[in-house]
């Protein structure tokens, strides 16, 4: 697979130096671009997207600043180039998603390398089942898991920078699509005829992108259909497409169990089981809890329950919970009826409300506790930072 790679400076004889040493492979298709127009996005008018983006930072410069607070388009996998002894440029390059940060007399051996490493993950990522599947459902319907998968895959997409595509799995009342103020004309039922030769072309056209980047495969109610009628060897070929091509696939399960629901909660990385404190909630979600484990099989490991609409001075306390539920950790979401309302009635997610409010923090947290350290910087970055943090501090 050959790779296309831009290398982006303010200097275009840097932007040369360094793109001579890659030109050597064939493996990769290099192109410079002098950022000199005074816009901060280093990708300002590209109309070709590379597979990667190589950018050279100098002290100061704001092109760095921009990705640390916008990200690149379409979440480009980034490299940085810049000064070795410069701890806000790594901290702005980490906060930007920076797969690796490369010092400026970088030798040739360790660019390549660094570069043949993201090509293979991007590969293996394109070719694989690399995603993560998080599957909510309901202890007890109601209980919240359509609006919170909705804003958590919406938060991974905004806050964590990843490619996610949101899936409504209620066949009937699909109504993920009203969280997001979307109008789908197709959707999973569409897309399920052509899950064999979907490609990513195709893939847009049976989903429906929310102005955040987020992607939502829908269920459009207008269609009657039953989950014993929909074949499983489609269903699974789709989702697979889909794995392959995001790093998260969402998806909101109604609170019932059937062929649909069973075949994405044993697929799922992550089960995320909502609740609320009340006798009823409890109840249903110990009776589900137990049905997926025994009865589907479903390591305990991979369910996580959160406690939705959480108060501190309701009855049933979160010791109460754990104990019913036999969980040692529980997710606290806390309860702001007002500012849920407005979201679910307006259409859009908490996070475009209020980005300081509780509920907003609320949903980051459960995003941190869900997301796994696959999308933390890699260890080569660690290796070049940390000592340069240590010596700051220590200074």
């Amino acid at each position: 697979m050959t790779f296309h790679v831009i290398v982006a400076s303010r200097s275009g004889s840097t932007a040369e130096r360094l793109a001579a040493r890659l030109t050597k492979h064939p493996e990769f298709r290099v192109k410079t671009r002098v950022i000199g127009n005074g816009h901060p996005d280093p990708l300002y008018g590209v109309s070709e997207l590379p597979d990667l983006l190589f950018l050279h930072y100098g002290s100061g410069q704001s092109e760095l600043q921009f990705l640390a607070e916008q990200g690149t388009r379409d979440h480009l996998p980034l490299i940085v180039c810049g000064p070795e002894n410069d701890p806000e440029a790594m901290r702005l390059a980490m906060r930007a998603g920076a797969r690796d940060y490369l010092p400026e007399n970088v030798s040739e051996a360790d660019l390549v390398a660094s570069l043949a490493r993201i090509q293979e993950e991007t590969l293996r990522a394109r070719t694989s089942g690399s995603g993560k599947l998080i599957v909510f459902t309901n202890g007890k319907g109601g209980s919240g898991a359509s609006f919170l998968s909705t804003n958590l895959a919406h938060s991974l997409v905004v806050d964590g920078g990843h490619r996610v595509t949101l899936v409504d799995l209620d066949l009937q009342f699909g109504g993920l699509c009203r969280y997001l103020d979307i109008t789908p004309k197709v959707g999973i039922l569409e897309a399920l005829d052509a899950a064999h030769d979907m490609d990513e072309v195709s893939a847009k056209a049976y989903t429906c992108e929310h102005s955040s980047g987020l992607r939502l495969l829908a269920a459009p109610s207008k269609h009657l259909a039953l989950p014993n009628e929909i074949p499983i060897e489609k269903l699974d070929s789709l989702l697979d497409f889909f794995l392959s091509n995001n790093d998260y696939v969402v998806a909101d399960s109604p609170s019932r169990l059937d062929a649909v629901t069973e075949f994405f909660l044993e697929r799922a990385d992550k089960i995320v089981l909502i609740v609320q404190q009340s006798l009823p909630h409890i109840h249903d979600a110990a009776r589900l809890l137990q049905l997926l484990t025994s009865e589907i099989v479903i390591p305990k490991k991979r369910i996580s329950v959160v406690v939705n609409r959480f108060s501190k001075s309701a009855p049933i306390e979160l010791g109460d919970i754990k104990k019913t539920l036999r969980q040692d950790k529980l997710i606290t979401i806390p309860n702001q009826y007002k500012l849920a309302t407005e979201s679910i009635n307006s259409g859009i997610p908490v996070a475009e409300i209020s980005k300081t409010a509780a509920l907003t923090k609320g949903i980051r947290n459960l995003q941190a506790a869900l997301v796994d350290s696959a999308s933390k910087p890699s260890q080569n970055f660690l290796k070049r930072a940390l000592p340069m943090f240590l010596r700051e501090r220590m200074s």
